[in-house]
């Protein structure tokens, strides 16, 4: 399982982008927008990290739906502790999902599916999550690990996800990286999901470009293709 995790991960850049345990540097932003295409929808995503201090790294993460749901969470991230080349952190944060379900039935109790958190709806989220992640040398550049373990929970409704995004890849370049991805999604009330992937990130000075491709292996098994753009300033 170790070696599966770390042999088909994401997000990867020369500068280890999004996620994991590292903190930003002092007064640095990091910010990406990116679309995800499956059949017949879509998914929008903003991610952004600012270096908050020497020990301290708030997170924006935040995206939308084709059918117009949408979530937005901050987070703070701090460092635990640094064991060799391993390095782990931790994050708390809150924010709000506005859930919506086109094909519900209009006779449905609203009142008995916002207590489910299944109701078209803003909830409340809380979030808390557990980063590791190594530095590492190859044959074909220098590289990185991470896996990124994120648990979310509505305060006043039973509405719960569970997330594992594992990462590794390798630095080309100053100005290329490659990597894979899988990402692992569970929640109270739908099948879990995992999705594999591959791609590039292609650097053009303080703008990156990212491009990749998906497949998820679990029940629909839809394939997807995506394409972002990184701004470090």
């Amino acid at each position: 399982m170790i070696l599966l995790l770390l042999a088909l991960l994401g997000g990867l850049t020369a500068e280890r982008a999004a996620a994991g345990p590292w903190a930003r540097t002092p007064g640095e932003v990091f910010a990406t927008i990116s679309r995800e295409i499956r059949k017949g929808t879509h998914w929008d995503a903003l991610y952004a990290e600012y270096g908050w201090g020497e020990r301290m790294t708030l997170v924006l993460d935040a995206g939308r739906s084709a059918s117009g749901g949408w979530i937005a969470i901050s987070a703070l991230r701090v460092p635990l502790w640094t064991l060799g080349a391993h390095r782990f952190a931790a994050s708390i944060g809150a924010g709000i999902e506005h859930v919506v379900y086109p094909d519900m039935p209009l006779d449905t109790d609203p009142q008995a599916l916002i207590d489910l958190g299944l109701a078209p709806a803003d909830y409340m989220m809380l979030q808390a999550g557990l980063s590791w992640g190594m530095s590492f040398d190859s044959r074909w550049g220098p590289g990185w690990a991470a896996v990124d373990g994120t648990l979310r929970q509505a305060v006043s409704a039973n509405r719960e996800e569970r997330k594992l995004d594992a990462t590794v890849g390798v630095n080309l370049s100053e100005r290329r990286a490659v990597f894979g991805q899988m990402q692992y999604s569970d929640n109270r009330f739908d099948s879990a999901q995992i999705r594999l992937g591959v791609g590039w990130v292609e650097h053009f000075g303080p703008l990156a470009v990212e491009a990749g491709l998906g497949q998820r292996i679990l029940n629909d098994g839809e394939a997807d293709a995506k394409i972002g753009l990184w701004l470090t300033f």
